[in-house]
């Protein structure tokens, strides 16, 4: 998987700019970010984790979750050892930001044999944005987050570059029109995507 420098090196060498004449890498990361927070509202990771249960305690802290976005379901109780062949789903609840409460079912003994395994959507990673130790696309979520985060990245500069004359010799419209094609294409690409993943029953946890 690519690292920060690579995607970096990447939407750089997309936009005619290897040297960085007119992005600085601080900009493009800034581009490779919130194309990488759009990525993610779309297709997020898909993950599971189980939260050891404490005996007589409802609500679970959910820091250990990281990057998550959305609690999807609450398997309780679960045993580790012996998953059960049909998981019992009880009611919960999100009284407060990071708390998960169950609801409607007794107390956790706290023996092992009633943890709670927990789905949810994380946001993707960039191995070395913002502290990250690993990047979490695949080849095609990098190759489409680069594509994002170029056309960020000139339709910024195109209203700065009204009435100048660029270093890339580029003119605002050119800048523009570049930059719709390729979110043009970034959106197409999301859509048919996303249209997969609704259509296909399957669901892999991580």
């Amino acid at each position: 998987m690519s690292t920060l420098a690579d995607l970096v090196a990447l939407v750089a060498a997309e936009l005619r700019d290897a040297a960085h004449a007119v992005w600085s890498e601080d900009e493009i990361v800034m581009h490779l970010r919130s194309a990488l927070g759009d990525w993610s509202r779309a297709v997020p990771r898909r993950l599971a984790a189980v939260l050891p249960a404490e005996a007589g305690r409802r609500e679970y802290d959910l820091a250990p979750l990281k990057g998550l976005m959305e609690v999807t379901d609450v398997w309780y109780p679960y045993d580790v050892a012996h998953p059960p062949e049909a998981p019992s789903r009880p009611a919960w609840s999100l009284p407060c930001d990071g708390v998960l409460r169950l609801e409607g079912v007794d107390a956790p003994q706290g023996d092992g044999s009633d943890d709670l395994r927990v789905f949810y959507t994380a946001a993707h990673t960039i191995e070395g944005l913002d502290g990250a130790a690993a990047t979490t696309l695949d080849a095609q979520g990098e190759a489409l987050v680069a594509l994002a985060a170029s056309a960020q990245a000139a339709l910024q500069v195109s209203q700065a570059a009204i009435g100048t004359v660029t270093v890339t010799g580029w003119a605002p419209k050119q800048y523009t029109e570049w930059a719709a094609l390729r979110l043009e294409a970034y959106r197409r690409a999301l859509d048919e995507l996303c249209r997969r993943a609704a259509g296909d029953a399957r669901v892999v946890w991580g």
